[in-house]
């Protein structure tokens, strides 16, 4: 029996995790939580309660998560062999049980009346025992690095998952979470970016959007005539939505869930979805 390797993502929102049989590549198992073990809906609130009540009661909350999330996972810990875990800036920080200060102050005035030194965040391979992870003792966890306050080891991820860097012509990659963070690379430069998306800054720089929801658009498929939206219904499952002209929001194909799309620049050319046409998401076909 080959070994294990569990990758875990430690969202805003909530934590998953995967068992992968390192000699197939295949996914065993997976589990979820339903929220973040520490308290609150973002990531404010989060910084905020290690802050007030101490880093080290932040981070054995979150290692509790973590293991009783592994458990869920039903193999054998003790043939995993490698951890690799990704999140924000943060997450990352409060899931090493290393300062977080430095990315709560931006003044670098306040740091330094707080005595408070930048964490070297560069990344790091270390024992799975050295953090509290329990019934792997053989196991590495791999620390990817940040890039700065913003753009974390998820952002890294996402630019090593896509293939983005190895794409010939301009291409734009996005991990649109709780915070959005996305990447352009040209000509072998990558240009980065954030912007908070989720409960904890919501709508500070965006002018266009909404959470998941019934009727919002999940994807998008550029088509000739236009651009075919896929919309969630009240399963929050994607259906197949109009095709519009980008530039006018013009419909040039109704699709299954035509006129249901809420959130959109276009939005107000469509049919509103009011209580006396809810019902026609009935008749979303998949």
């Amino acid at each position: 029996m080959s070994g294990y390797g569990i990758a875990l993502d430690l969202g805003t929102s909530g934590f998953r995790a995967q068992a992968v049989e390192l000699d197939s590549g295949k996914v065993i198992s997976t589990a979820i939580t339903t929220r973040h073990p520490l308290p609150g809906a973002n990531v404010i609130d989060h910084v905020n309660f290690a802050m007030d009540t101490g880093a080290d009661t932040a981070n054995m909350l979150i290692m509790d998560a973590v293991n009783r999330l592994f458990a869920l996972l039903d193999i054998d810990l003790s043939k995993v062999t490698v951890v690799g875990a990704c999140g924000n800036p943060f997450q990352m920080s409060l899931f090493q049980n290393i300062e977080i200060r430095d990315l709560a102050y931006a003044g670098k005035r306040m740091l330094e009346a707080l005595g408070v030194k930048p964490q070297e965040r560069d990344g790091a391979i270390v024992p799975a025992s050295s953090i509290g992870l329990q019934g792997m003792p053989d196991a590495s966890v791999i620390i990817p690095p940040a890039v700065s306050h913003e753009i974390g080891a998820d952002a890294l991820a996402m630019l090593l998952m896509t293939g983005a860097l190895e794409q010939d012509e301009p291409c734009l990659v996005i991990d649109y979470g709780t915070n959005a963070e996305m990447a352009l690379i040209v000509d072998g430069q990558v240009y980065t970016g954030s912007a908070a998306a989720g409960p904890a800054l919501e709508g500070q720089q965006i002018e266009k959007g909404m959470l998941a929801a019934p009727g919002t658009i999940s994807d998008i498929h550029i088509k000739e005539n236009g651009w075919e939206n896929w919309v969630l219904d009240t399963d929050y499952a994607p259906r197949r939505g109009d095709t519009v002209d980008p530039a006018t929001g013009a419909v040039a194909a109704e699709g299954d869930c035509h006129g249901r799309a809420q959130g959109s620049p276009a939005r107000a050319s469509w049919p509103p979805c009011t209580a006396a046409s809810a019902p026609t998401w009935s008749r979303c076909r998949p």
